[in-house]
């Protein structure tokens, strides 16, 4: 962060994980519940 700044620290660093992210707590949030109700199930 010290060589390249700030910003590009964020554009580089931060910036393409968000999606990746976003898409796994997308996931994580439907699956967690339908696991669930298998389980109880069981």
């Amino acid at each position: 962060a010290l060589l390249i700044g700030p910003e590009k620290s964020w554009q580089f660093g931060v910036l393409p994980f968000i999606v990746g992210d976003l898409i796994k707590v997308g996931l994580a949030a439907s699956l967690v519940p339908a696991v669930w109700s298998l389980l109880k199930r069981a």
